[in-house]
């Protein structure tokens, strides 16, 4: 992102170079902050009430302390300024939640202070890729299970060096394990495997992110009558599926193309892309009826 791009720092508009200045203090020495990634579809950020579900949560286990007006109300109207700016209805964007002040590991206060980017994206649904993913397994480093797991926290060092190794191995992604040697996602995404029929995910006390694209994925399927197991899941698992399906915020959900010798289809797949779309379309009609 250019220096000069507007961002949202504490609901005011300014560039990524002046905030530099003052923020990420706490978040850049000690990663002492968590992130939010959403997708906004024509001007409206996909499944909201759930994102600022899962951040009060985080605040709430980092014992982050958002002041009074910063509310669900307070981060959208940001939000819609940060989109006018851009001129942009469709994009990624970026949370970035910190605790502000200084101190060492023992902190000067516990207030909140927030970053808000966003990237234009071209389309606005999500969409399923013509070319599916070529997937590896990454060993070297396990996450640790625990209160923490489910959130998207600052300096998570196991899925940057499980990218880093991923791109060394040509991987378009990769999946990585937990310290029982269960695999429970991957770098960015959450994993689905499609197996007779059913669909199964790690549960999130394996360890996985708690995403708010995984619960949306599992209400579409359980809509459309698909069967859902919270599972854990090795790489015989991986071997005899189906279907390999990789959720995030952003992207929706990704399908593999192979891991290992196997290769794989995408129907299902498919379906739950047009059931997140429909749900989505549904949804902007609800909120436009309440304005």
């Amino acid at each position: 992102m250019e220096s000069t791009a507007p961002i949202l720092h504490n609901g005011t508009l300014t560039t990524l170079a002046e905030a530099e200045k003052h923020f990420l203090n706490r978040a850049l020495r000690l990663g002492d902050g968590f992130f939010e990634t959403i997708r906004v579809i024509n001007g409206r950020p996909h499944a909201w009430d759930a994102h600022y579900t899962r951040i009060t949560s985080c605040c709430r286990v980092l014992s982050l302390e958002p002041q009074p007006h910063m509310d669900a109300a307070f981060l959208l109207r940001g939000i819609h300024r940060l989109l006018q700016e851009h001129k942009t209805l469709n994009a990624r964007l970026r949370l970035t939640f910190f605790r502000k002040g200084g101190g060492a590991y023992s902190p000067e206060t516990n207030r909140l202070g927030f970053i808000a980017e966003i990237i234009p994206l071209d389309e606005g649904a999500f969409q399923v890729k013509d070319e599916g993913l070529h997937l590896g397994l990454y060993t070297e480093l396990k996450k640790q299970r625990g209160p923490l797991s489910p959130y998207k926290l600052l300096g998570n060092h196991v899925y940057i060096q499980a990218a880093v190794w991923a791109a060394r191995h040509h991987y378009d992604d990769v999946l990585v394990c937990n310290d029982a040697g269960e695999i429970i996602e991957a770098t960015a995404s959450n994993l689905f495997l499609v197996r007779n029929g059913e669909l199964h995910t790690p549960p999130t006390s394996s360890g996985c992110v708690g995403g708010v694209m995984r619960m949306s994925v599992l209400n579409a399927a359980m809509e459309a009558g698909i069967p859902c197991y919270e599972s854990l899941i090795d790489e015989t698992d991986i071997l005899t599926a189906t279907e390999v399906l990789l959720t995030n915020a952003v992207r929706g959900v990704a399908w593999v193309r192979s891991f290992r010798d196997k290769r794989y289809f995408h129907k299902t797949g498919d379906l739950l892309t047009a059931a997140l779309n429909r749900r989505h379309e549904e949804n902007l009609t609800e909120m436009d009826a309440l304005d």
